[in-house]
């Protein structure tokens, strides 16, 4: 990519005029520090306490801000420069870009990174933070559902997280952060298209993906080496642990995060030893052997007709009567109820 080429990429990714014109309804301007305060941390759901530093001219906030399902988008300026700090616990992961002038952010062990138009900030308070903004900084910030970028990791990993999400703090926009402000781009363009209604749900939907995996993949954080680490091969051992599970707990409906959890790896191994050794799922293998279960509980139903089929469902882990019909039928070529009407006739089946 040529120094021109990387300008531009950088560029459209900074906060201009057209980001305060977005959720207008959201937005707001105001020169009362203690208003923007206030009406900031409404905004964010979290702790955003606001001082003005000496120098610069007068306070004067704009605020423009958008909420799409999964994430959110705010521009903001206060001509005044200001000191923001930002204390846990926050229910997001931020990308910062910064016009105007310089931002420093400083993290609660001492570590500073100043934030300008090459170089952004991605945080996931995890601890506190202290933002200092020069007088006429405009930024950008991309706010990211926390526990939204953690259930993607996690199905990146096919395994739970370990401890909390952190990211390295700078973003080098003319180096690997260029996929991050691409995405940025990409969401800046379909906002400032669709106005303050805001995208249909399938585009802000593929907006998010494009975000995530541009922040997973593109900013090092510390699970990037487990992220692109091979996974190890199971023991013989994890589908018996799995069995094991299935012949005691019969009643209980399973998942897959549980049968991973069970057997002790992560749900990516799980599928590789079921498919290895069985040739099937392990959600397959599971559903089958308890419609087969529900299958002999029904042909063993006794003729005074106390057997219910919803008691039959629920007794092999079946909480939803519709959906063990269904899949009955699908697999025995008839209804539950077709199967314990005919065991329950005079003679039996």
């Amino acid at each position: 990519m040529t120094t021109a080429q990387t300008t531009a990429a950088r560029t459209t990714a900074l906060p201009d005029e057209s980001d305060y014109r977005v959720g207008a309804p959201l937005g707001f301007t105001s020169t009362d520090p203690d208003e923007a305060r206030t009406r900031t941390e409404r905004l964010l759901q979290c702790d955003h306490r606001m001082t003005l530093l000496d120098g610069g001219p007068d306070f004067a906030a704009r605020v423009g801000f958008s909420s799409l399902d999964g994430f959110s988008v705010m521009a903001s300026t206060y001509g005044r420069p200001v000191e923001i700090v930002c204390r846990p616990p926050i229910p997001w992961v931020t990308i910062s870009l910064i016009s105007g002038g310089r931002a420093l952010f400083s993290g609660a062990r001492g570590d500073d990174t100043v934030v300008a138009a090459d170089r952004a900030a991605v945080l996931a308070y995890d601890r506190g933070v202290r933002m200092r903004w020069e007088p006429g900084v405009s930024q950008l910030m991309i706010a990211v559902s926390k526990s939204r970028i953690e259930r993607f990791l996690q199905r990146l990993l096919q395994e739970p997280l370990r401890e909390p999400l952190r990211f390295d703090t700078a973003v080098d926009l003319d180096g690997d952060g260029r996929g991050i402000a691409g995405s940025v781009s990409a969401i800046r363009r379909v906002l400032t298209r669709y106005g303050p209604a805001g995208p249909p749900p399938v585009l802000s939907a593929e907006l998010e993906h494009s975000l995530l995996s541009a922040l997973l993949f593109g900013q090092r954080h510390n699970y990037s080496d487990a992220m692109l680490s091979p996974s190890p091969r199971p023991s013989a051992r994890v589908v018996g642990r799995v069995l094991e599970l299935l012949e005691s707990a019969w009643d209980t409906p399973l998942s897959i995060a549980d049968l991973a959890e069970h057997a002790g790896v992560s749900q990516r191994s799980l599928h590789a030893a079921f498919h290895r050794q069985l040739g099937v799922s392990p959600m397959a293998y599971v559903r089958r052997r308890r419609l087969e279960r529900a299958r002999e509980d029904l042909l063993r139903a006794a003729p005074t007709g106390s057997t219910t089929v919803t008691y039959v469902a629920l007794r092999n882990g079946f909480a939803h009567g519709g959906r063990f019909a269904a899949a009955y039928r699908r697999t025995f070529g008839e209804s539950p109820s077709d199967t314990l009407r005919r065991a329950a006739a005079p003679g039996g089946v």
